[in-house]
């Protein structure tokens, strides 16, 4: 029905690999690929990986740990953060058919912020910041989640700052990109924006993700999981700059 490209899958693969070992950046990891080497339509992966995240964030958020979620901030997130996601797609559905260029270079240098941000140890403040600051940020991360599925880094640098437990922290986040990936498919729905072939190629990732899931759990390799984020920052933050140039060029 519609050809995926197993070069594709295999990214599929890796991220959520680095995801489950880490917790770093599934969406980054694949669309950061993709840019760079062209394998399908930014939109077309953007969807499969709001998708697929969907798929993480419910296997892990089950089993009571959604309870401990920061529920006042998050609420505040999401207001800000919810009309900025439909921003994001009507840029991503705007700009991926008249200014190509121009996405992957707001793309690539998003990916090299990002990667300093999660190279920077983010030191705790005495106190929670204030419900404004979350508003803010879920505007940003909203804004980035809408066009490339990639909400990730800044309220992650945010809620690493707080003083609270690293379950809280964890759970708060896991909430986010979870209710972050549901409310981006619902509204590409609403809109009719959802092709044939995001739903075929959200179908073919579905076992790569999932499998991969259970065998990084089941079989975690003999090394550290902060080498593996230290590797794959690395890694991304080359492929940010040269996707950068690759649009300036």
């Amino acid at each position: 029905m519609h050809d995926v490209s197993l070069w594709l899958l295999l990214v599929f693969v890796i991220g959520s690999y680095i995801q489950n070992l880490t917790g770093f950046a599934f969406g980054l990891i694949v669309m950061c690929t993709t840019g760079l080497f062209s394998l399908a339509p930014l939109d077309t992966v953007a969807f499969s990986v709001s998708a697929l995240s969907l798929v993480n964030g419910a296997t892990t958020l089950y089993g009571g740990v959604w309870r401990q979620v920061n529920m006042k901030n998050l609420l505040v997130y999401f207001l800000a953060s919810t009309p900025m996601i439909a921003v994001g797609i009507y840029l991503l559905n705007y700009f991926g058919t008249t200014a190509l260029h121009w996405l992957q270079l707001l793309l690539g240098i998003l990916i090299i912020v990002s990667c300093c941000m999660s190279m920077m140890k983010a030191k705790r403040d005495a106190r929670p910041s204030a419900a404004w600051v979350y508003f803010i940020f879920g505007g940003i991360s909203g804004l980035f989640g809408g066009l490339f599925s990639t909400a990730g880094p800044p309220i992650s640098y945010l809620m690493y700052r707080q003083p609270l437990s690293l379950s809280v922290i964890r759970a708060t986040l896991l909430s986010v990109f979870f209710v972050s990936s549901a409310l981006r498919v619902v509204m590409m729905g609403a809109t009719g924006q959802i092709s044939a072939s995001m739903l075929w190629l959200s179908l073919a990732g579905f076992p790569c993700v999932f499998l991969t899931a259970i065998l990084a759990k089941r079989y975690p390799p003999n090394i550290s999981p902060a080498l593996v984020k230290h590797i794959a920052q690395i890694l991304l933050l080359l492929s940010g700059v040269s996707l950068t140039l690759k649009a300036l060029l």
